[in-house]
């Protein structure tokens, strides 16, 4: 189904997208930090489904926990972290510090962890040097192939403009420089603007998110979208024309 396959059978049927959703095991709504996948045909019920490298890396986390269950992260160019959440118990085939090739199995679809089904979490983080930093984004592009893992890492597909980098850009890229828009950056203090505590304000790709809290942290600037958040936890990405500085 996608250009770039992260399950075994390569017919992965998306079920909860990247942003704000109902919290599937409680009230109210949370930040889906990535993607939900089953098999189309449901192949997950009955038998094993690989989950495999979405690109070539290096493995810098394997973990059990209570959320994520058995996960596994790769480390991969310029940047660029995938993660793969609530395998199978035991299913595991990769260890920390291995390198791994696109299309390598990294072990079995499960529901390990705060899991409602056998379904494959899967995550980009753009901006990591580590596992536990960088930005959340939403992983699709990278599926499609609008954003590809390897020497265009971080920006869209080739002859597009740069995305992402607030760097000096090497030859050849275009850059990518913070908005004028109340000349707001990356560490800034912002409001929404015209949004009340409590109330809804609307993403950047036009969904809803409530609005919290009276001040967030800018965390990314890409054009003019600004992902903002408390600290490094990401609220929502917006458009930076309903942001203010404060």
């Amino acid at each position: 189904m996608y250009k770039n396959s992260v399950i075994s059978t390569k017919n992965e049927r998306l079920t909860s997208g990247f942003g704000l959703r109902p919290n599937p095991t409680g009230a109210g709504t949370e930040q889906h930090n990535g993607a939900d996948f089953v098999d189309t045909n449901g192949l997950q019920r009955t038998q094993d489904v690989g989950i495999i490298a979405i690109a070539d890396g290096k493995i810098v986390e394997v973990i059990n926990g209570d959320l994520v269950g058995w996960t596994v992260a790769i480390s991969h160019e310029n940047r660029i972290l995938s993660r793969y959440q609530h395998m199978k118990n035991n299913s595991v085939k990769v260890k920390v510090g291995d390198i791994v090739k696109k299309g390598q199995t990294l072990g079995i679809m499960g529901t390990t962890g705060r899991s409602t089904g056998i379904h494959l979490h899967f995550g980009i983080k753009e901006n990591s040097t580590a596992w536990n930093n960088g930005v959340w984004v939403d992983p699709l592009p990278y599926l499609t192939g609008a954003k590809i893992i390897g020497s265009t890492v971080g920006r869209d597909a080739p002859g597009a403009p740069q995305t992402i980098s607030q760097t000096t850009p090497s030859s050849g890229q275009a850059a990518c420089h913070p908005s004028t828009e109340g000349n707001i950056k990356v560490g800034d203090k912002v409001k929404v603007k015209d949004v009340s505590v409590g109330s809804w304000g609307k993403t950047y790709d036009g969904k809803d998110f409530r609005v919290w809290h009276e001040v967030y942290d800018v965390i990314q600037i890409i054009g003019d979208r600004v992902v903002i958040g408390l600290g490094k936890a990401v609220a929502a990405p917006v458009n930076i024309r309903i942001l203010v500085k404060v």
